[in-house]
């Protein structure tokens, strides 16, 4: 495995990589780190070669003084840097929570390079709904009000804790969460994307109708985050068929590694409906 950093226009960006054979970008969620895919990596190395990127705030990763940048589209300007850096010409995405919103950004960005996309317990539309208390925080006043609070370090350590299904995965939540600086990103993607839902989510919404190639979107029958129906939602809009997973919560990649692992395995192997290497 080695550990590389590559600079970008956001900041430098920390990563694995790791195998051989086709790229496959693993994109974590929030909070998290990549970390979260240590258990995935192992049984993806025989037959791939696998990115595992710390996004921009989290883990080893920079962090911008451009707090903006720490959302979707800032993210996959950065990954696209990496992409270019590391000579990457196709690769397949898959994205976990907030990773899956950054993922279809990337296919706007690199729209012939990433050729497979993969969706895990994610959001991609503005009009999800919020639930309280969160959807406090789209109130101007209360919710500058109560943000400290519903986004403190053990507000989400709680949060990560109700995430999970049955049986308890081994969840780290030292990764998860990082240091206090981490804890103020994670604060910063959250609020941002809870006020400013549809400035955010659209393109996010526009980039899943766009997508024609192959798809995976897998879910846990038990997120507390995400209902069942978003996934089939998902799945819909994306071409595919939801892959549901019973007794799962929301951290699939800690829960289910080996059914993850296998279900990216098959997305590998699904043809492509275009030839990354001809022309736009």
């Amino acid at each position: 495995m080695e550990q590389l950093t590559i600079p970008t226009r956001h900041g430098r960006m920390a990563l694995t990589r790791s195998g051989a054979g086709e790229p496959v970008l693993l994109l974590h969620g929030i909070p998290g780190s990549r970390d979260s895919w240590r258990d995935v990596v192992p049984l993806l190395c025989p037959d791939a070669t696998v990115l595992v990127p710390d996004l921009l705030g989290f883990g080893a990763s920079g962090r911008p003084r451009d707090l903006a940048t720490l959302h979707a589209r800032g993210q996959a300007e950065a990954l696209a840097d990496v992409l270019d850096a590391l000579a990457v010409e196709s690769v397949t995405v898959v994205g976990h929570d907030f990773g899956g919103p950054v993922g279809l950004m990337l296919t706007g960005r690199v729209p012939r390079r990433v050729v497979r996309l993969g969706l895990l317990a994610t959001n991609a539309f503005p009009d999800t709904p919020v639930p309280f208390p969160l959807s406090l925080v789209r109130q101007p006043v209360v919710g500058r009000l109560l943000a400290p609070a519903l986004f403190s370090r053990a507000s989400l350590a709680a949060m990560l804790i109700a995430g999970v299904g049955r049986p308890r995965p081994r969840l780290d939540l030292g990764s998860h969460l990082g240091d206090r600086a981490q804890v103020r990103v994670v604060r910063t993607i959250f609020e941002g994307s809870l006020r400013e839902l549809d400035a955010l989510y659209a393109p996010v919404q526009r980039r899943l109708d766009q997508w024609t190639g192959p798809a995976l979107v897998m879910w846990g029958d038990r997120d507390p985050f995400f209902a069942t129906e978003q996934g089939h939602r998902t799945a819909t809009t994306a071409g595919t068929t939801l892959t549901l997973l019973a007794r799962a919560g929301h951290f699939l990649p800690e829960e289910r590694p080996d059914e993850v692992a296998a279900a990216v395995r098959a997305l590998l192997t699904a043809p492509l409906s275009f030839d990354p290497a001809s022309p736009g």
